[in-house]
Parts: C-alpha cells; structure tokens; sequence
C-alpha cells in the first residue's frame, strides 16, 4: 500500500460532466494548480486532472476517467490524494500537519508533556492539541512557544509561559 498524502476531501459533484467539488486541506489553493495527477481514494486509481479551479474557498476538478455526474457521485465523501514525492519543498521553520502529528511535547527544562494528537488552523495561528494521559492542552504554535521542532527525532520543544498549561 502506498503512502498517500490526502489533499482535498471531494464534497459534491459540479454540473453534468462528472466535475467534483473538493474541500482542500492544504493552506494553498494554488498547489492544485502544480499538480498533474491525484489518487482517488475510492477505487486507489492515479488519475490526471484535466481541468482545476478554484472559487469561494473549493477547489474544483475534473479528473480523467470521471466523465458524468453519476460517476462523480460515487466519489462523493471520499478524498484525493498525492505521493511524497509530489510534496512542495517547505521553506526552513515550516512543516506539513501530517509532520507534527504525533510529535512528543517537552518543555524547555526536557519535562514531558504530551503527544500532538490534533492541530487546528486558526487563521492567526495554528494551535497543537497536546495529550498526556486524562489532560489536554492547547498549545499556540507561535515563537514566543514553539522554540524548536525536531521531525526526525520526533520532538517538539516549548516554552512553558505562565498559564498555559493550565
């Protein structure tokens, strides 16, 4: 099985000639744009995409062998996905969601807090959700916080300013 990186969840189907409507789940509507091919979750098909726009937040495609609404729909509720090697080289201090999750949580005098278990995109910020046990904390992923982020040694260092993880 391969290691698919989900991209966009299709949502709807758009007009008569098996359009899909997709909710991204990537910041950068744009990145669609770069991309010749997908993989559909339903049937683990590569298929090209002839055709992507954006508007209003979605991302629309249409994607070969999908040629009418009826074919769309059995798409519906089901996501597309891309390999690592189609992943955009990130700028430094920058990391994918898929990255993070998972990552230990230690502050900065090395005492353990908690696993990442969820990451929530705020708009301002993104903010960790951190487990430990029966407590959650919801870490702000800003400077002032996150001093450093270890992906290959699966660590992530903060801060612990006054009141946070109460």
């Amino acid at each position: 099985m391969k290691d698919y990186i989900k991209v966009g969840k299709i949502v709807n189907t758009h007009g008569v000639r098996g359009c899909v409507k997709c909710i991204p789940l990537t910041d950068d509507l744009e990145r669609f744009d770069e991309l010749e091919y997908v993989y559909t979750e339903k049937d683990d098909q590569k298929r090209q995409i002839k055709d992507v726009w954006s508007k209003k937040g979605s991302v629309y495609l249409t994607l070969e062998g999908i040629d009418d609404m009826n074919i769309a729909e059995n798409f519906r509720d089901t996501y597309i996905s891309i390999l690592e090697d189609q992943l955009r080289v990130l700028p430094e201090d920058t990391y994918y969601l898929f990255d993070l999750e998972g990552l230990d949580v230690y502050s900065t005098e090395n005492v353990y807090i908690g696993k990442i278990s969820t990451i929530y995109q705020t708009g301002a910020n993104d903010v960790y959700e951190v487990k430990s046990n029966n407590k959650t904390y919801l870490i702000p992923a800003i400077k002032d916080v996150v001093k450093d982020v270890n992906i290959e040694n699966k660590k992530v260092i903060i801060n612990v300013i006054e009141g946070l993880l109460e």
